[in-house]
């Protein structure tokens, strides 16, 4: 019986070739689109996950808390993992991580000396491989890392650097400082990990400098993770944590901090404390989880409409089966077996799109998603709930619905009242397809406008006609005869050494201190020269500039630290002494704010002062039109002091853009589901329209010799989509504006919402609409009416 079902389900789909087709075509994009994001979201939800103890990982971070601010970082104090340890024994095994390292490797051969720009470098100890799995040639991990100067690399650097992976005992040397012999090799890091090093140096190299600012100091890339053996422990631990902090920061502290344990499985999520890699916000997958059910759901609707339509052109044969004896569940089994095989004719097109589309996408997002991910026991199980889900979605309410007809009325084709439930159910869902198209349509104009922002706004600096570029050696004389000779050269303006950029993704923050009240605040930090304000146009509201000097004798801040402070002007800064890192200096001038990062984050209270020893970065200020000509001949000043050293020159614009280069891929990701979204919606039209011609052709052509025009035809047939299309945008606008008004709350810098968005969506998909439902009336209203009477 089941051959019968399927031999007879086959004869319908070949018989109706264009309405089969639009539903094949229709439902192969909703489930392309699926097995897309799934396997996107499963190798994103896989990062990390791969190592033994995965689940007992935890970073501590630190949260610092300032009125009704706070401020996030992942790094901890240097001095914390020792008293840690000892202060929690419940704590399995720990390791504390410094990365975010870059600089010159060198490695001699014998006479012959090779040079390697590399930035994926981290300090660390042997315990690294204890709380997390990376295999080392050999197995023995013991040793490799715990004493100065010693070193581990992958596999891959091994054949990079010296040709061969036998490479224990090989020495390099890193930023033409120290040596460091190699005491083993371990295996290359997998895509999957926010772990990316091919290069660890002992951490012993970096304690000293780290551990200088105690409790105080804080990097970023300090990062200490702790392994837990159970739920118990992690309770433990955090209980205790307040009493921590205030042990070693004292009850008089000033700085209320609080130290929390985050799981492994958060990092890669987490936008708040960063990572070593890159990072996914939760948004964006349940964003990518929504766009692909409603796709799925879009071409569900197609198929429910154009069936229940297609109805009519069954009828006959339901009643008379019913005739002759046919049950309401064996024609319910014959319609559903048709939908199962169209729904299977998608998902092996489905199969074909995903495949051919995700290396493409993999390239466009920068992952490594695998589509075989498909073929696991989950994606098994994913594409037969998927083929289930959408085969008793698009086939059990048509079926129903056929299989209940009147067996006289049926063959006597007395079905198409307008008030039959099918006719209201059709119309319900038409209203529902529109609503999810206009949703897109609101959605992407919104994520295109604030990805414009982003570029366009004001960021209270300039960043067009800035070249920067990193110095590969800590010495400051040589770093200031660079610049003097940068600045001479003609085509360039102004020349600045210092720490960062003034928007940078690296920041580093510390505690100001109110000379005379004690009073303590967070501060970012940028340590800059005299030409830093004049060659990134920042805006001297008050007060003087600072001056050529070797040591801190005065210091600049932002407007926002006299609000923070308690100065209702932020002219009364001007001569208040302030400590930072013990040195008491008076702040001499008030700078504009102006952003330190990226426009998620607020317009932070900075200080720039002096400090030559942590200058690193070199920016140039063009002015003319060949840009060309003057890195050209800045990268020939560099290569005369810096001969061993590329010239990794780039423009700040473009490193400001990549603050938000996922954001931007997402938007994109969104419009072209967008653009699916819109198709599918366009194609389902067009088929039930094309339908509800065929049947009306006797009324067109009776209407047509009484005079109707075709004009009138068409607005027969546009007047009730119309309708639909406005109570779709009345439920679509304000469910529209709520989730992006939420999306838009991360960002500090943010447009405003206006009627235009909701206009423009409401025009364009009543231009999709009208062009979709004209297309087919006109040729309906075209045709000649003796032939449509004929029709029938």
């Amino acid at each position: 019986m089941f051959y019968n079902y399927l031999l007879i389900a086959w004869r319908n789909l070949s018989k109706r070739k264009l309405y089969s087709a639009i539903n094949i075509f229709g439902l192969s994009l909703g489930v392309s689109s699926c097995l897309l994001v799934f396997a996107l979201v499963s190798h994103i939800r896989s990062f990390d996950q791969y190592h033994d103890k995965s689940d007992q990982i935890y970073r501590v971070v630190t949260d610092t808390f300032e009125g009704s601010r706070e401020y996030y970082t992942s790094g901890v104090p240097a001095v914390l993992p020792e008293a840690f340890k000892n202060d929690f024994p419940e704590i399995d095994k720990s390791v504390l991580i410094s990365g975010g390292h870059n600089g010159l490797v060198a490695v001699r051969k014998g006479e012959d000396e090779k040079f390697f720009m590399e930035s994926n470098i981290a300090y660390t100890s042997d315990d690294f491989f204890k709380v997390f799995d990376r295999k080392i040639q050999g197995g023995n991990s013991s040793g490799i890392l715990n004493e100065s100067n010693q070193a581990v690399i992958s596999k891959k650097y091994a054949e990079k650097l010296f040709g061969t992976s036998n490479v224990v005992g090989n020495t390099f040397q890193f930023h033409k400082g120290d040596v460091y012999a190699i005491t083993a090799v371990m295996d290359d890091f997998p895509d999957n990990t926010d772990f990316p090093f091919d290069i660890f140096l002992s951490y012993e190299n970096l304690r000293q400098k780290r551990e200088e600012g105690a409790w105080l100091s804080i990097y970023s890339d300090d990062q200490f993770y702790v392994v837990l053996p159970d739920q118990e422990s992690r309770e433990y631990v955090e209980a205790g944590l307040p009493a921590f902090v205030e042990k070693y920061l004292g009850k008089d502290t000033k700085i209320n901090r609080a130290h929390k344990l985050q799981p492994l499985s958060e990092i890669h999520f987490d936008e708040r404390y960063g990572n070593f890699g890159y990072q996914v916000a939760p948004n964006s997958i349940h964003v990518m989880l929504g766009v692909a059910f409603f796709l799925l759901l879009t071409a569900s609707i197609n198929f429910i409409n154009l069936s229940t339509a297609l109805s009519g052109k069954r009828a006959k044969e339901v009643g008379l089966r019913k005739v002759f004896g046919g049950h309401q569940k064996h024609i319910v089994l014959q319609f559903l077996s048709e939908t199962g095989l169209i729904c299977l004719f998608s998902i092996f097109i489905a199969f074909l799109i995903g495949s051919l589309a995700l290396p493409y996408l993999n390239d466009f997002l920068g992952t490594q998603a695998d589509f075989y991910i498909i073929f696991s026991p989950l994606g098994i199980l994913t594409v037969m709930g998927i083929w289930l889900l959408i085969t008793l979605i698009s086939g059990i309410y048509p079926s129903l619905t056929i299989s209940q007809l009147n067996p006289v009325r049926a063959i006597k084709e007395q079905y198409q009242s307008k008030q039959t439930s099918s006719y209201l159910m059709r119309k319900g869902l038409v209203v529902f397809q529109f609503m999810i198209t206009q949703f897109f349509i609101i959605g992407t104009l919104v994520l295109v406008m604030q990805m414009n922002h982003l570029r366009t706004a004001d960021i209270g600096f300039q960043k067009d006609a800035i070249v920067s570029f990193p110095i590969p050696e800590r010495n400051p004389d040589k770093a200031q005869l660079l610049v003097e000779r940068l600045r001479n050269l003609g085509g360039v303006d102004n020349a600045s050494i210092s720490f960062t950029e003034p928007a940078s993704s690296s920041t580093s923050s510390t505690n100001a201190i109110m000379v005379e009240s004690r009073e303590e605040y967070t501060v970012f930090i940028k340590p800059a020269d005299e030409y830093y304000l004049d060659t990134y146009g920042l805006e001297l509201l008050h007060g003087e500039n600072l001056i050529k000097e070797d040591t801190v004798t005065r210091y600049l801040a932002t407007e926002s630290f006299a609000k923070k402070s308690g100065f209702e002007k932020s002219e009364d800064l001007l001569g208040v002494y302030v400590n930072i890192g013990g040195i008491d200096a008076p702040i001499v001038g008030v700078i504009k704010d102006f952003y330190g990062s990226s426009l998620k984050s607020d317009k932070e209270p900075t200080f720039i002062f002096q400090n030559k020893h942590l200058f690193s970065t070199v920016g140039l200020k063009i002015t003319g039109s060949n840009a060309n000509l003057v890195m050209a001949e800045a990268e020939e000043v560099f290569k005369d002091l810096y001969p061993e050293f590329p010239f990794q020159a780039s423009f700040l614009d473009e490193k400001i853009a990549k603050f938000y280069e996922l954001e931007q891929r997402m938007t994109t990701l969104f419009i072209i589901f967008s653009f699916i979204a819109v198709i599918v919606g366009s194609i389902g039209l067009y088929g039930l329209v094309s339908f509800m011609a065929a049947m009306k052709t006797k009324e067109i052509g009776v209407r047509k010799v009484l005079g109707a025009s075709s004009g009138q035809v068409l607005a027969m047939f546009s007047k009730e989509y119309i309708i639909l299309l406005l109570i779709s945008f009345a439920l679509a606008a304000p469910l529209a504006g709520y989730l992006m008004e939420k999306w838009l709350s991360d960002y500090s810098s943010k447009i405003q919402l206006s009627w235009q968005f909701y206009a423009f969506s409401l025009i364009l998909v009543g231009l999709i609409a009208v062009f979709t439902v004209g297309y087919k009336s006109l040729q309906a209203a075209w045709t000649n009416p003796s032939n449509a009477l004929k029709s029938e």
